[in-house]
């Protein structure tokens, strides 16, 4: 019997995250555009070197609740 594929969730999504050399995450943004901005806008002057980093992100519903009640 073939196996049975997994479904992929329903709250899957890529997020790019900015870290530092240190790999501190600094910002996540659901755009690779947006956080190029944000390193040209906020980090461009400073010395260090930053990094934009995907990342799969599967998350809950009750995260999502948690979210729309912070912002």
């Amino acid at each position: 019997m073939p196996k049975k594929k997994d479904k992929v969730p329903d709250h899957f999504r890529t997020i790019y995250i900015v870290t530092n050399a240190d790999k501190t995450i600094l910002s996540a943004f659901t755009s690779e555009e947006e956080a190029k901005k944000e390193i040209e806008i906020k980090y461009s002057i400073l010395p260090e070197r930053f990094e934009i980093e995907p990342c799969a992100l599967n998350f809950d519903s009750e995260f999502v609740k948690e979210i729309k009640k912070r912002f």
